[in-house]
């Protein structure tokens, strides 16, 4: 089977143009660049010169990785015997230059780098009777990241959800292992390898028959998880990471989870009396309701468009100015009991219409439209009456009867 990932773009090695040499009587090394930047996985050359031509047969360089408690040999070549020699931890990493020895070019490439191969190094010369050394600084970038999601994710209860996991890039080379674990407790859910053209798939216990990875989008970036008949001891903290040997990275995803609920129908048409407040309802029915469900009003009157007044878990500030006689309050607190109402302070002719509350968490969506009506005076009275069209209705004034006396009296 060929790789499941053709080729991935090559990001070009920098180099800030700095200068560090070092100079003797007779040797003058340099190098153009102090700073290498490479791509895990891919190759960097650590740039060495002589200022001037020198017979390749009496040139011998070794290239050292400076470390605090014990450099590292990388590799040495030997002009007289024309070998080159690598380091243990090295071998089929490194190339000399050979044919461009004798215009004292000693620079090194180091083959399919690595994070452990970030550090300085020292190019040390000797030619003839003299010795020299110059330093150049490899860092190691990566070449692709996990994009961060957007959190919580909510799954409800009995369906299924896609907990995202996506690379920056769509292409990865070589060999590489995709798990997806539960960060507290520690637990295996799902995992995938790759390695020498063979793949490998295996299942945690705990959620075993549940779970799913779309391995015919991995080439595209893709190692998302299907967490399948969702339960509510699935809400939690899951970690998706990569290793494809060179590079390693993870990012977490917080799952919510919530029921199949519905919102309860209000009784309308909803009175309010001008000068008071009014509390519109919106109550989910009882069941698992998540933090994160998302809480939606709007204001639909005749003769102009809809007004989202809350959206996002914010008031809309246009319309709140445009509200100046009182305040509009929800009740974010009790969302997770399911009361999603919309509380409007000093109820004004202006506030009639119809109110519409909606409610989305995951792929769950419902919405009750609620009528208000405002009036000028409270339940039980007759006088002034307002309603839709802004016509009063008062009684009509009828006959007077003179009451009879009581002859008791």
């Amino acid at each position: 089977m060929g790789s499941l990932f053709p080729s991935l773009t090559t990001i070009h090695i920098l180099t800030f143009l700095q200068t560090a040499h070092l100079v003797t009587d007779q040797l003058k090394i340099h190098t153009p660049g102090n700073i290498v930047i490479g791509v895990a996985g891919e190759d960097a050359i650590l740039p060495c010169y002589l200022s001037s031509p020198r017979d390749p047969l009496r040139i011998a360089v070794r290239w050292i990785l400076l470390r605090p408690l014990q450099s590292k040999e990388v590799s040495s070549y030997n002009g007289g015997t024309q070998t080159e020699r690598p380091g243990e931890e090295y071998r089929g990493r490194t190339e000399f230059f050979t044919s461009q020895l004798s215009k004292g070019n000693l620079s090194l490439k180091l083959k399919n780098i690595r994070v452990t191969d970030k550090g300085k190094y020292a190019c040390r010369v000797d030619v003839s009777d003299c010795q020299g050394d110059a330093y150049v600084e490899l860092e190691v970038t990566a070449p692709y990241r996990i994009l961060s999601p957007d959190n919580p994710v909510t799954g409800v209860i009995g369906a299924d959800v896609n907990l995202p996991c996506q690379l920056s890039v769509t292409k990865l080379t070589g060999n590489f292992k995709v798990q997806w674990k539960l960060l507290n407790p520690s637990a295996l859910i799902h995992e995938f390898s790759y390695r020498g053209g063979v793949q490998a798939e295996s299942e945690g216990e705990k959620h075993y028959g549940r779970t799913e990875l779309f391995i015919g989008e991995m080439n595209q970036g893709n190692f998302s998880l299907k967490l399948k008949h969702v339960q509510a001891s699935d809400k939690a903290e899951y970690i998706c990471s990569l290793d494809s040997e060179n590079w390693y990275d993870e990012m977490v995803v917080k799952l919510d989870v919530t029921g199949q609920f519905r919102i309860l129908p209000p009784s309308n048409p909803v009175i309010g009396v001008i000068g008071e407040d009014v509390i519109l309802p919106c109550q989910l029915s009882d069941t698992v309701i998540p933090a994160s469900i998302a809480v939606q009003w709007i204001l639909i009157q005749p003769s102009r468009k809809p007004v989202k007044i809350f959206h996002n878990g914010r008031f809309n500030e246009d319309w709140q100015g445009m509200r100046s006689w009182g305040r509009m309050e929800v009740f974010s607190t009790e969302w997770t009991k399911g009361n999603m109402a919309l509380q409007l302070n000093n109820v004004q002719l202006p506030d009639r219409g119809r109110y519409v509350c909606s409610a989305r968490a995951g792929d769950w969506f419902e919405k009750v439209d609620i009528e208000l009506e405002v009036t000028a005076i409270k339940k039980g009275k007759t006088r002034g009456a307002f309603r839709r069209g802004g016509h009063s209705h008062r009684k009509a004034p009828g006959k007077r009867t003179k009451k009879k006396k009581d002859n008791n009296e």
